[in-house]
């Protein structure tokens, strides 16, 4: 309700004040009303609620506050400094600097952590851009580069161009040491606004907000720890579909490209798996303008992308940066090599359509169109695009929508150009690209609700195989209290009822995101599961159908059933949300086959691990047990 000044009154959140003040300062919290430092309602507070407790929280508020007025004033100055650079001539400074992110002594997930500030400052330059941004021709991009890239990479330049590009660069590099300052002090605030285990001090000499333990931390730690295991698991599971296949006898590319090629197939196949058995996807993914193209060609299109800018654009780079040591001249060297043999080798790549759909088209080979087919790489394209033109307006007329960040659509769309940034597209992480790009910024497909069925119908079906009779979409009888609703999944094997809500969603990168899909998403999965919890213990005594489907005899429900929350998200797993347990959709399938030994790299494998979940063989009870207690990841996580 404290997002909005009109919501609720004043009067009543004094009244709260007055009887559980603690209360009011995490509400204040959560929804960050002290950053609206303008707010009627915030600024009512403030003059109305005295008191110690009070001024000590109005005080941490205004400190955590006045840490960003430095980085703003500079972000102000460099902004203003850049204000005359178009679009395209902002990302070709953009592109030289991001280079840094690749030298050998520079940390290796910097890059990963500067995307976030290149996003910031592309979207704030989308919010300001006029429509002559848009309008590039062939000689305005000629023009451009020959000003803004040109005197950078290239010796031989005019001194003055030379001078002014570096003075570019500078406020750059002003704007974006700026920018990352703010945003980690902006990590900062959402520590305090979205940890429970934040608290907060004004005394001399203190850090004003401290952890009460460091549970929290390790929680996240752990997540970042079991998210690296699955990724292992999947690409395990993947070499061997890759090896029943067949393709590992096969050449696959040129001979010389053959290594990484394979492995980007590899990657391919492990993101179908995991995108059609925990996300829900078919073999085809359905685009709004209503093409179709197919789920492989999709995922393998992208991990060849990556690996062609590992191999022609960053490997080379750091080569020449080893030679020469200095950044300008590495990629003149790279763009200089590149144009002696008729490529694009700048720090960024552009083309026109139907140059890049034949690119693409090279990657769609199959049996049904053996030299590809140029429909299904525009199809590719346009899934991968993010037109900037219409982000621009988006982000002036609909601020609060989803915005793609640079990994979520990779090809940049500017008047008829498709461009592209090797410093993303040879590092993103290519599945959670898809996969945010599907479920974050295009929420509201059409095929959402088709692949939320699939997602119960795939579990229902591993948690057959291991003999449960499983019940989906069960509707109980609707009661003049309650109507519960459709239930996701009802489960019996010996004795045991499993009664699972499955919530489907995308890869959540901030302890925001993961405390807002807690609050919102999960406490109402919670809700839902405590009414229908209630519904079917009545239903398992009443509906002999039901009973009989089930296979199930027992006279004491409550006593044989479990609840849990069933999550494509990672970040909640073996954790309680009012009252319920949450595991996730990943640990479940590990679990039902099985497959602790794969939660290791590639190298790791030991063939005769005989190692089991299910030592004196598969149980329900046993099942319940090594869900309940987090056996999966003992030893390892």
């Amino acid at each position: 309700m404290l997002h909005f000044d009109h919501a609720v009154s004043v009067e009543r959140l004094l009244h709260l004040a007055s009887h559980n003040p603690e209360t009011l300062r995490w509400a204040i919290r959560y929804s960050k009303l002290f950053e609206r430092t303008d707010s009627p309602l915030w600024l009512a507070l403030r003059a109305a609620l005295a008191g110690d407790e009070w001024q000590v929280f109005f005080g941490v508020c205004d400190r955590l506050l006045d840490q960003l007025r430095p980085f703003d004033e500079l972000i102000a100055i460099a902004e203003k400094q850049l204000k005359h650079l178009s679009l395209l001539e902002l990302f070709s400074y953009l592109s030289v600097l991001a280079y840094e992110a690749f030298a050998e002594d520079v940390p290796a997930d910097r890059s990963g952590q500067q995307w976030k500030v290149y996003n910031r400052i592309i979207l704030n330059k989308l919010r300001a851009c006029s429509e002559q941004d848009f309008r590039l021709s062939e000689s305005r991009l000629g023009q451009s580069l020959k000003r803004h890239l040109s005197p950078i990479i290239f010796p031989g330049s005019s001194n003055s161009d030379v001078v002014r590009c570096r003075q570019n660069l500078e406020s750059l590099a002003l704007l974006l040491g700026a920018t990352q300052e703010r945003i980690d002090y902006e990590g900062s605030i959402d520590w305090f606004c979205f940890d429970p285990e934040c608290r907060y001090q004004l005394k001399p000499g203190e850090p004003v907000i401290y952890n009460q333990s460091e549970a929290g931390t390790e929680r996240w730690q752990r997540t970042g720890r079991k998210s690296d295991l699955l990724w292992h698991y999947w690409m395990n599971r993947a070499v061997h579909a890759f090896a029943l296949s067949g393709m590992a006898e096969q050449i696959i590319g040129s001979p010389e490209n053959h290594e990484l090629n394979q492995l980007a197939f590899i990657k391919a196949i492990r993101s179908e798996l995991q995108l059609q058995q925990i996300y829900g996807l078919g073999d085809r993914v359905s685009l709004s303008d209503g093409s179709q193209v197919q789920l492989h060609h999709l995922m393998l299109a992208s991990e060849l992308t990556s690996v062609f800018f590992q191999k022609e654009f960053i490997q080379p780079f750091q080569s020449h940066l080893r030679e020469s040591a200095v950044l300008a001249q590495a990629l003149g060297r790279l763009a200089m090599n590149g144009l002696l043999t008729g490529e694009n080798r700048f720090p960024m790549t552009w083309s026109e359509e139907p140059e890049k759909i034949r690119k693409i088209t090279g990657w769609t080979v199959c049996d049904e169109h053996p030299k590809g087919s140029a429909s299904s790489a525009k199809a590719i394209l346009t899934f991968w695009t993010n037109d900037f033109k219409a982000l621009s307006q988006q982000l002036k007329q609909q601020p609060r929508m989803p915005v793609p960040r640079l990994y979520e659509q990779p090809f940049y769309k500017i008047g008829r150009y498709s461009f592209q940034f090797p410093w993303v597209g040879a590092q993103q992480n290519n599945l959670t690209a898809a996969i945010n790009n599907l479920r974050r910024v295009n929420a509201r497909r059409a095929d959402m609700q088709t692949e939320t069925q699939r997602v119960e119908l795939a579990l229902a079906e591993s948690l057959r195989q291991r003999g449960f009779a499983v019940e989906v979409g069960y509707r109980p009888l609707a009661t003049e209290e309650d109507d519960a609703g459709e239930v996701d999944l009802i489960c019996h094997r010996d004795g045991v009822v499993l009664l699972l809500e499955v919530k489907s969603g995308y890869i959540r990168s901030t302890k925001h995101e993961v405390w807002l899909h807690r609050t919102n998403t999960l406490r109402k999965a919670a809700w839902q599961l405590r009414r229908k919890q209630v519904a079917v213990l009545s239903a398992l005594m009443t509906d002999q159908d039901l009973r009989a489907r089930l296979g199930y005899h027992g006279q004491q429900p409550e006593a044989d059933l479990r609840a849990w929350i069933v999550d494509t998200s990672i970040e909640l797993d073996g954790q309680s949300v009012d009252g319920f347990r949450v595991v996730s959709r990943e640990a479940m399938e590990v679990i039902l086959r099985d497959e602790q030994r794969l939660l290791r790299p590639l190298d790791q494998l030991d063939e005769d691990d005989q190692r089991s979940l299910f030592p004196a063989g598969f149980t329900a009870e046993r099942f319940v047990a090594v869900v309940e207690s987090d056996q999966l990841w003992h030893g390892i996580c």
